[in-house]
């Protein structure tokens, strides 16, 4: 009983809160529509009461039509003020008759021409002069309407548009209030204008809030304001260009702001003549500065929310589409680019590969001719001359300088040229030789181009997969989150909001970076969980230029503990095993162990080569097999040496506990689930050995408290079985003490005089709470 009654008390309480709020919202729209109705423009018209009370919201109706018509009641100007109230009841006459048909009374354009003929017809009828009466009576209504539809479009921009206002809003939210402004300026206490002093502070405001845009469009405004209230021309241009310069330099801070337009007020006045004018304008401008730097910060952070820009929301689905074919198309070309080069060195092999035959016809004229035996050696005995010059190359393969020394005895005792046969030979051959081993690594170079086409074509074709499948865009949810982060002080430019095919979603905002600002990752991640109601993880920053990107995904069930240990062979700096650890920003753990061949530094550049290459191509989003492709082929291409490495790779899916093994050459792996542990094992071989090797692939399924170990082959020289034993006894251990444990044992363990670099990997699976 006594929550009911505590919950009644707090629901009065929240309920005369949004009473006194109501209240002083239609106290101010009466007050804003009563300082309207005395702006005087062109000398002689007011029709501004008007445009607020036709703009305004059904709402306010009642409160603006009062304010109006007090306004007018007591005239700012001698003498018309019955026209502005015959054209204020007809005006409220039509709303009312209206206001049951909501999408007209909402609309802008509607809104307007109510506007525009009550005022215009009113003034027709009350005009004396009927020399004048249409220009000035259509003028009027022009203004009248203009005002209006302004309004209507602040309005409703403002009750449908949270985050942030758009250009064109930002203008009409800008124009209505320098409609108020121009109410204000007959109030001049002590010479000083009230409505200079605010219109300085305005456009200080917009151009510190709303950037460049939004500060040279409230200097014109106001300037054009100022021109249509009689105010002298030097005032005006000084408005103008203190609206522009306060929008350069608002990126410099608000000091650079202030300072530049106090200097473009003084320049002004020493151009137009220092009068009483424009010393008073100079002195209107330093307390419109001094007012802006005396704004509290918490209204600060409520201007900038109010003048900040309307964030762009990032969601591509036709661009996607568009991306996805080019993708699509070019991961075709980069196929049949590599087809197209296969068939063509096959068919450029035939015609230009060396023949053995021409190399026989050269020996032939070379140390034959003039001979007189030539014709017996090459024509009735060519066989035995042919198995001759076998035997002499199969000397010179071996090394051998004077190839005739290991010609057939029976050759040598009827050839009349056996050193000059020699001679040719070993020139000759070598010759063929040299252009054979060209041959041979211009295929394999040929071979491993094509590889890097494939691969890249594999590429293509994965991006186009996960462009088309991977994820839809959240539009409201992407406005309700930049709109949240306005009550950090921090006003979003772009906006996203991705779910993925398994339901996560990611949230990606883009800032601009401020000298004062200041970031809180927690207070972030709290606010966003809230008002998109998920659970997320503390955001990723990142900068470029002038941008800070914001990216949350969300919280996964799972985390990891991962630890590393190594020991280098024969205490070495340099260990000839690398590894690298990640997240992938899709909700994946995944660590990368690359083992050279051999140890040392040889080794060593070998593994790092590997590691952070698969590291590098599988954070840019590409799949595993390609990227496999893709290292193979470059290692394969890195020199003239063998050059190898074994690859082994752990992803485990954070929101599921799915764990996927790749090996290529890789030690085994042991994972212990539910207290018991089993063996993962490769029998691919590593990479830069031969050109087409893939991964040995396992998939299995983790929990909380599940334990994955990755090795180097150092480690289990001495077996598995003791490994497996260790696992199976840790509780209450870190994953860092973990790997440290297993790798001091596996050194000391080792038998067969021979010491080996020792790379192990703990990965223990805990729940994200």
């Amino acid at each position: 009983m006594k929550e009911f009654i505590k919950d009644i008390k707090i629901t009065k309480g929240q309920a005369s809160s949004v009473s006194l709020a109501a209240i002083m919202a239609h106290i101010a729209a009466g007050f804003v529509a009563f300082i309207a109705s005395r702006a005087i423009v062109l000398n002689s018209l007011a029709p501004f009461g008007l445009s607020i009370l036709a703009g305004c919201p059904n709402v306010f109706t009642a409160a603006a039509a009062t304010g109006a018509f007090l306004g007018y009641f007591f005239p700012a100007i001698e003498g018309g003020a019955f026209k502005y109230i015959a054209a204020l009841f007809a005006v409220l006459s039509i709303k009312l008759l209206l206001s049951s048909y909501k999408k007209i009374i909402e609309n802008p354009l509607f809104l307007s021409g109510i506007c525009f003929f009550s005022s215009f017809i009113t003034c027709i009828v009350a005009s004396n002069s009927v020399s004048t009466q249409f220009t000035y009576c259509l003028a009027e209504a022009l203004l009248a309407a203009g005002g209006t539809f302004f309004l209507a479009k602040t309005s409703k921009a403002l009750s449908l548009t949270p985050v942030g206002l758009s250009a064109e809003e930002m203008a009409s939210f800008i124009i209505i209030i320098n409609i108020f402004l121009m109410g204000l300026s007959g109030f001049t206490p002590i010479g000083v204008s009230l409505s200079h002093i605010l219109s300085i502070f305005l456009i200080l405001t917009c151009a510190k809030f709303g950037g460049t845009l939004a500060g040279s469009v409230s200097g014109i405004t106001v300037a054009f304001s100022f021109m249509l209230t009689g105010n002298p021309s030097g005032v005006t241009v000084g408005f103008a260009i203190g609206g522009m310069v306060a929008g350069i330099f608002a990126s410099l801070g608000k000091y650079a702001q202030i300072i530049a337009v106090i200097l473009s007020s003084f320049t002004v006045s020493l151009g137009v003549g220092l009068d009483t004018t424009t010393v008073s304008l100079l002195t209107e401008t330093i307390l419109g500065c001094a007012l802006f730097l005396a704004l509290p910060r918490n209204m600060g952070i409520y201007l900038g929310k109010l003048f900040s820009g309307s964030p762009r929301i990032v969601a591509p689905i036709s661009f996607k589409k568009s991306l996805a074919m080019r993708l699509d198309l070019a991961s075709n070309a980069l196929s049949d680019v590599s087809v197209t080069v296969d068939e063509v060195s096959r068919e450029l092999g035939k015609i230009n590969s060396p023949d053995y035959t021409t190399v026989l016809n050269r020996i032939e004229a070379d140390a034959c001719k003039g001979c007189k035996l030539r014709l017996h050696c090459w024509e009735s005995k060519k066989e035995s001359t042919v198995s001759a010059i076998f035997e002499m190359t199969k000397a010179i393969k071996n090394g051998e300088l004077s190839p005739e020394a290991f010609a057939p005895e029976d050759f040598k005792a009827k050839c009349l040229r056996v050193n000059r046969m020699g001679s040719s030979v070993y020139r000759h051959y070598s010759e063929y030789a040299a252009k054979i081993s060209a041959e041979n690594r211009l295929d394999e170079v040929r071979n491993v181009v094509m590889d890097q086409f494939d691969g890249i074509s594999k590429m293509l074709r994965d991006l186009r997969e996960d462009f088309e499948n991977d994820e839809r865009f959240d539009n409201s949810t992407a406005l309700t989150a930049a709109s949240a982060l306005k009550s950090l002080n921090l006003r979003a430019s772009e906006c996203s909001c991705r779910i993925d095919k398994f339901g996560r979603m990611i949230l990606e905002l883009k800032i601009k970076k401020t000298a004062d600002q200041r970031i809180n990752k927690m207070q972030i991640m709290k606010l966003l969980s809230l008002v998109c109601e998920r659970d997320f993880d503390p955001p990723v920053l990142s900068e470029a230029g002038n941008d800070i990107f914001i990216t949350l995904n969300e919280r996964a069930v799972y985390k990891v503990d991962f630890g590393a240990y190594q020991s280098s062979a024969y205490n070495s700096n340099l260990c000839g095993d690398a590894y690298n650890s990640f997240f992938d920003g899709k909700g994946h753990f995944i660590a990368i162990l690359s083992d050279g061949m051999g140890s040392g530094g040889r080794a060593a550049v070998d593994g790092a080569m590997a590691s952070g290459l698969m590291m590098r191509l599988l954070k840019a989003g590409f799949g595993y097999d390609c990227s496999l492709r893709i290292l193979n082929s470059s290692m394969l291409f890195k020199s003239t040496d063998e050059s190898l490495a074994t690859l082994d790779i752990l992803s485990i899916d954070l929101y599921t506990g799915s764990v996927e093994l790749y090996k290529a050459g890789a030690a085994p792996t042991i994972v212990r689930r539910s207290g018991r542990t089993g063996k993962a094992e490769s029998s691919s071989l590593p990479a830069g050995i031969l050109r087409d090797i893939g991964f040995d692939y396992a998939t299995i399924r983790v929990k909380n408290g599940d334990i994955v170990l990755m090795m180097s082959d150092g480690a289990v020289s001495e077996g598995t079985d003791w490994i497996r034993a260790e696992l199976e006894s840790a509780e209450d251990i870190s994953a860092s003490d973990l790997a440290e444990r297993i790798c001091e044992s596996a050194r000391r363990r080792r038998t067969d005089r021979h010491d080996d670099d020792i790379t192990v990997l703990a990965a223990i699976i805990e729940k994200n709470f």
